[in-house]
C-alpha cells in the first residue's frame, strides 16, 4: 500500500474513532440527563418560580444538559449542581444524583425538601459503573426529618464536607466516610447518644464538627488520643454533669475551637488544669453552671486565644483576673453576669492593641472605667451595663474611644449633665447609646444626628432628661429605636420624627409629652412595630394614620387625655399583640374589626367613655394566635389587688432599662390601695390555637348583654366587664374560663355559674 493508501487508512481510522468518542459523549450526556431528570421526578413534587423550567426531556434529546438552571459542567460532565434558595419542594431522593459520575458539589440548601432519608436510604442504584464522586453536600436548611441511614452517603469514598444543618432530623448517619473532614449537624432536633458518643470518641478523620442547637442529653466526654477535632461546637444542647477535669489536657494539638455554651455543665473551675492548648483561638464555655473564684490561672497558657466567654455561669465569683490582660490576640472578652466584684483591674486595657468586644455587664463592678482604657484604638462594642459604676468615665475615658460603634451602660450609677456632647464630638461611628437607668439630667442635644449618622439606638430611658424631644432627630436616617420614656420631657412629638424611614420602636411613656399625637404615623415607611407613649398629657384623638402601620405589634396610648372615637381601620393591623387605650375619654362604639386581629393577645379599653353593645367579633382571634409574636419583650405588669374598689385589673408596661423601684414611685402604682408589681420578660403558653389572654372594657358605658362568643377565648386569663350597664345572664360558655379572673360587677346582672362569683 502505498503512502498516500496509508494516510487515507489512518484517516479513516481517526475518523472512526472520533465518531465513536462523539457516540460515547452523548451517550454519558443522555444518561446524565436522564439521572438529572430522574430526580426531578422523584423528589421535585412543586416549583412554584419555576426555577427548572428548562430541566425538560425535549432539551436532553439535543445534548448536554449543562446549560440547565444550576448545573456545571467540567469537559461536557456535571461537576456541580447548585439549586440553592429556588423555593423547591418534595420528598427528597438522592439515588439518582449519586449515579453522576463526575458531581463533586451538591448544594440544595435553602428548600423544602422533606422526608425521612432512612426510608429509601442514599445509595447508588445498582450497577452504577463508578464510585460517587461526591465532594461537598449541602442539604441545610430544608424540613428533613427522622434518623439518617446507617453509614450515610458511604458509597461517596471521597466526600470532604456535609452540611445538615438547620433541619428537624434526630440521630443515624454514624459511622460516616473516612474522608469526611467536615460535619454541620447544627440546629436539629438531634438526641441519639449513638451519634454524640461516635462523633466524640470516634476514631475518625472530621475536623469540623458542629452540633450546636440540638436535644443532646447526658456528660461531656475527654477527646480520645486518636481525635483529630480541630474545631467542636457543641452550644445549645441539655448536656449536664460535671465538666470532665482532661477535656483540654487531652484535647488534639490542633484543636482552635471549643464551645459548649448553653448547657448545663457544673463544676468548680477555681483550679482547673487547661493544659498546653497553645492553639485554642475561641473558648466558649458561657451559660453553664460552672462555679469557683475568679479564674484559674492556667488559663493563661491559652495565649493564642481571640474569644473568650464565659458569660452566664453565675456561680463564679472574685475579681477580674489581671492575667487576661496578658493575651495579645484576644478580640473579644465576655464575662457578662459572672457576680464578679471590685474594680475594673487597670491591667485589662493592655488588651486594647487587638480587643474588639468588651462585655463586663450584670456584674457588681465599681468604681469606673479606668483611664488607660481611652487608648483603646479597636474596640467597637463597651457593655459595661448592670453594675455599680459611678463617676465622670463616660466623658474623661469612653469618648477618647473613637472607634466605638455600640456603647450599652443601663442599670450603673453614672450622674451628672448627660455625657451625649461629648460622644457625639469624639465617637462619630456610634450606632447604639444605652444610658437607660442612670441619674442623668440635662437636654438631648439638638444637633445629636449631624455627628452620630450611623446612630440606630437611642435608649435613654429612666433618667430625669429635661427639655424637648429634638426635631433634629429626623436628620438621623438611620435610627431603629428611640426610648425617652421615664424623664422629665415636656413639648409635642416632632412630626418631623415620624418620617424616619428606619423607625421602627417609638417609646416615650411616662414623661410630661403634650399636644396631639401627630397624624404623620407611618407617612414614609411601615416599619414601626412599637409606638409606646402612655400617661403623658396627649389631647385630641387617636390618629387614623395608625391603621397605615400595618407592622405595629405594641401600641399604648392609655392614660392620657384622648378623646373621640377609635378610627376605623384597626382590622389592617394583623399583627397587632397589644392594645392598651386604657384610662382616657375616649367614646362611641369599640370597632368589630379589633377582633379580627390575628395576633391580639392583650387588650385593656378600661376606664373611658365607650358606649353600645360589646361587639361577639372580639372573640374573632380565638383559635388563630400563634406564639411568638411579642416573645422576649421585657415588661411589668402592676397588678390591682384591690378589686373592683379601683379601675382596671392591672397595667402592662414596657420595661426595658426601668428600675423597679423607679416604677414603685409612679402615680399609677398608688392609684389602688392594695398593688403588686410583676417583671419579666413575654413568654407564650401555646404554639397555635391560642386567643386573647386578657379583656379589660370595666369602667365604661357599654350595654346590652355579654356576649357568649368571650367564652371562646380559651386562653383567657383576666376578663373585666365591670362597671358598665350590661344585663342578663352570664353565658354558659364562660364555664370553659373558670380558672380566669373574672368580674362582672352590676346589680342587673345574674351569676348562673357556680364556678363564677362576681366581687
Amino acid at each position: 500500500m502505498g503512502a498516500a493508501g496509508m494516510a487515507a487508512a489512518l484517516a479513516m481510522l481517526l475518523l472512526q474513532l472520533l465518531l465513536h468518542l462523539l457516540g460515547a459523549a452523548a451517550a454519558e450526556a443522555d444518561n446524565e440527563a436522564a439521572a438529572l431528570l430522574a430526580f426531578k421526578r422523584a423528589s421535585v413534587a412543586a416549583d412554584l418560580n419555576g426555577a427548572l423550567a428548562d430541566w425538560r426531556e425535549a432539551n436532553s434529546t439535543s445534548g448536554s444538559p449543562c446549560a440547565w438552571a444550576g448545573v456545571t459542567c467540567a469537559y461536557g460532565r456535571v461537576r456541580e449542581l447548585n439549586l440553592s434558595g429556588m423555593a423547591l419542594d418534595g420528598r427528597l431522593r438522592l439515588d439518582a444524583l449519586l449515579a453522576l459520575p463526575a458531581l463533586q458539589s451538591l448544594d440544595l440548601r435553602g428548600n423544602n425538601f422533606r422526608g425521612n432519608l432512612a426510608a429509601h436510604n442514599a445509595t447508588q442504584p445498582p450497577g452504577t459503573p463508578s464510585p460517587c464522586a461526591l465532594v461537598h453536600v449541602d442539604l441545610s436548611s430544608n424540613a428533613l426529618n427522622g434518623t439518617l441511614p446507617r453509614e450515610f452517603l458511604k458509597s461517596c469514598t471521597g466526600l470532604q464536607s456535609l452540611n445538615l444543618s438547620r433541619n428537624t432530623l434526630s440521630g443515624g448517619g454514624f459511622p460516616f466516610p473516612p474522608s469526611l473532614r467536615t460535619l454541620d449537624m447544627s440546629r436539629n432536633m438531634l438526641s441519639d447518644a449513638g451519634l454524640l458518643n461516635y462523633s466524640l470518641t470516634g476514631c475518625h478523620g472530621i475536623q469540623y464538627l458542629n452540633l450546636s442547637a440540638n436535644q443532646f442529653t447526658g456528660g461531656l466526654q475527654e477527646f480520645v488520643r486518636c481525635s483529630q477535632v480541630s474545631v467542636l461546637d457543641l452550644s445549645g444542647n441539655l448536656m449536664s454533669g460535671t465538666l470532665p477535669g482532661k477535656l483540654l489536657t487531652t484535647a488534639p494539638a490542633n484543636l482552635t475551637h471549643l464551645s459548649i455554651a448553653g448547657n448545663n455543665i457544673s463544676g468548680d473551675i477555681s483550679r482547673y488544669d487547661f493544659g498546653g492548648c497553645t492553639n485554642l483561638t475561641v473558648l466558649d464555655w458561657s451559660y453553664n453552671r460552672l462555679s469557683g473564684v475568679g479564674l484559674p490561672l492556667s488559663l493563661a497558657n491559652c495565649r493564642r486565644l481571640e474569644t473568650l466567654d464565659m458569660s452566664g455561669n453565675k456561680l463564679l465569683s472574685g475579681t477580674i483576673p489581671v492575667f487576661l490582660g496578658g493575651f495579645q490576640q484576644l478580640k473579644q472578652l465576655a464575662l457578662s453576669g459572672t457576680n464578679f466584684t471590685g474594680e475594673i483591674p487597670d491591667e485589662l486595657s493592655l488588651l486594647c492593641r487587638t480587643l474588639v468586644e468588651l462585655d463586663l455587664s450584670s456584674n457588681q463592678l465599681t468604681g469606673s472605667l479606668p483611664a488607660s482604657f481611652s487608648k483603646c484604638r479597636s474596640l467597637k462594642v463597651l457593655d459595661l451595663g448592670n453594675n455599680q459604676l459611678s463617676g465622670d468615665f463616660v466623658v474623661t475615658v469612653i469618648s477618647k474611644i473613637s472607634s466605638l460603634r455600640v456603647l450599652r451602660l443601663p442599670f450603673n450609677n453614672i450622674t451628672g449633665t448627660n455625657p451625649l456632647p461629648a460622644l457625639a464630638a469624639e465617637c462619630p461611628l456610634l450606632e447604639v447609646i444605652d444610658l437607660g437607668s442612670n441619674v442623668l439630667d440635662g437636654e438631648i442635644m439638638p444637633d445629636l444626628c449631624s455627628s452620630l449618622p450611623s446612630l440606630r439606638r437611642l435608649i435613654l430611658p429612666n433618667n430625669y432628661l429635661n427639655g424637648t424631644v429634638p426635631p433634629s432627630l429626623s436628620n438621623c436616617s438611620n435610627l431603629e429605636s428611640i426610648d425617652l420614656s421615664f424623664n422629665l420631657l415636656h413639648g409635642q412629638i416632632p412630626p418631623q420624627v415620624l418620617f424616619l424611614p428606619k423607625l421602627i420602636d417609638l417609646v416615650m411613656w411616662a414623661n410630661n409629652l403634650s399636644g396631639e399625637i401627630p397624624d404623620k404615623l407611618c407617612s414614609n415607611s411601615t416599619t414601626l412595630e412599637t409606638l409606646v407613649i402612655s400617661y403623658n398629657n396627649f389631647t385630641g384623638g387617636i390618629p387614623p394614620s395608625i391603621t397605615r402601620c400595618v407592622n405595629l405589634i405594641w401600641v399604648s396610648l392609655a392614660g392620657n387625655n384622648l378623646i373621640g372615637s377609635v378610627p376605623s381601620g384597626f382590622g389592617n393591623l394583623q399583627k397587632l399583640a397589644i392594645l392598651q387605650l386604657h384610662k382616657n375619654s375616649l367614646s362611641g362604639p369599640v370597632p368589630a374589626e379589633v377582633g379580627s386581629c390575628s395576633n391580639l393577645i392583650w387588650l385593656d379599653l378600661n376606664s373611658n367613655n365607650f358606649s353600645g353593645a360589646i361587639p361577639p367579633q372580639l372573640a374573632a382571634q380565638a383559635g388563630l394566635i400563634t406564639g411568638g409574636i411579642v416573645s422576649g419583650k421585657q415588661f411589668a405588669f402592676l397588678r390591682n389587688e384591690a378589686g373592683n374598689i379601683c379601675p382596671g385589673a392591672g397595667v402592662l408596661f414596657e420595661f426595658l432599662d426601668i428600675r423597679p423601684e423607679r416604677l414603685a414611685q409612679f402615680p399609677a402604682v398608688h392609684s389602688c390601695a392594695s398593688t403588686r408589681i410583676y417583671t419579666g420578660m413575654t413568654v407564650y403558653t401555646f404554639n397555635k390555637n391560642g386567643s386573647m389572654i386578657f379583656l379589660d372594657l370595666s369602667y365604661n358605658s357599654f350595654t346590652g348583654t355579654i356576649p357568649a362568643s368571650l367564652g371562646n377565648m380559651t386562653y383567657l386569663n383576666v376578663l373585666n366587664l365591670g362597671h358598665n350597664d350590661l344585663t342578663g345572664a352570664i353565658p354558659d360558655a364562660f364555664t370553659g374560663l373558670k380558672d380566669s379572673s373574672l368580674h362582672f360587677q352590676h346589680p342587673a346582672l345574674k351569676t348562673t355559674l357556680a364556678s363564677v362569683a362576681s366581687p
